[in-house]
């Protein structure tokens, strides 16, 4: 049977937004749990990827874990190889924080839209693509920890290298505002 671990992305600087995103409110609800709530309900396990001064925030109910000390604070890529190394499974679905809008039914309609034929499969719409809603093959591993420890960064640039399934968001909600990252407190 095959695994699926959610990887919430609960790490960035949140330079524009002032103030950490994971701890951001929404409808009374902190932006990380919506995000947990997404993830939890399709996958087998979720984990949360964050900085080593904001665990503690966290409830202790969550298994919360901070990247890999040799790539800590060197973006999405370093926290999704941190998640990949520390949980194993055979997909991963990933979500950063900021994207409170996401559900539930959002998530499980990815899943169900991946081929399992393509390494990556992620979201775009008529305007932008976006690449960390998206679910990663565990084969991915050895060629993601190639690319950070050659100091390659990109989250696109390492989606180009690799098979990245397109998937239209209308596929998966028609409101395109369900997919917007908020930047700011008042996006």
């Amino acid at each position: 049977m095959r695994t699926t671990v959610g990887i919430l992305l609960a790490g960035g600087l949140s330079r524009r937004f002032g103030s950490p995103k994971a701890f951001a409110e929404l409808d009374g609800e902190l932006f990380y749990e919506r995000a947990y709530k997404a993830l939890d309900r399709v996958c087998d396990h979720v984990v949360i990827i964050s900085r080593p001064e904001l665990v503690a925030c966290f409830s202790s109910d969550y298994d919360v874990i901070t990247d890999l000390d040799w790539i800590a604070g060197q973006g999405p890529l370093a926290g999704i190889l941190s998640g990949i190394t520390a949980r194993q499974a055979d997909k991963y679905l990933v979500l950063p924080c900021d994207m409170p809008f996401i559900g539930p039914a959002e998530t499980a309609k990815l899943l169900a839209l991946t081929e399992d034929s393509s390494d990556i499969s992620a979201v775009w719409n008529d305007s932008e693509k976006i690449p960390l809603f998206s679910v990663w093959d565990i084969h991915l591993k050895e060629q993601l920890q190639k690319e950070l420890e050659t100091g390659q960064l990109r989250v696109m640039k390492f989606m180009e290298k690799v098979t990245t399934q397109w998937i239209n968001s209308s596929e998966i909600h028609k409101d395109q505002l369900v997919f917007r990252n908020v930047n700011q407190p008042d996006d």
